[in-house]
């Protein structure tokens, strides 16, 4: 089954010179995810696939994410910032 999704991406997060273009692309990805409440929780091998990338390389760019507080961990979600 082919689910369409969309996301609403924060300007802040994609405009910052600081974050890596990776770090911006798991944001995005996240955001395909999250619900109204801004909150996702998809796994890491799942944003892994999608991204084409390593579980461990999502990993850190989440901790990138985190360290410049555009996600923050909320439970067993990702709340986005």
């Amino acid at each position: 089954m082919n689910i369409d999704r969309f996301g609403i991406v924060n300007d802040k997060v994609i405009s910052d010179p600081e974050l890596t273009i990776q770090a911006k692309g798991i944001y995005s990805i996240l955001c395909t995810f999250a619900n109204k409440q801004r909150k996702c929780f998809p796994s890491i091998a799942t944003i892994a696939d999608i991204a084409n990338v390593s579980q461990r390389t999502v990993d850190r760019k989440i901790k990138e994410l985190k360290d410049k507080k555009y996600v923050e961990r909320d439970g067993k979600y990702l709340k986005l910032l």
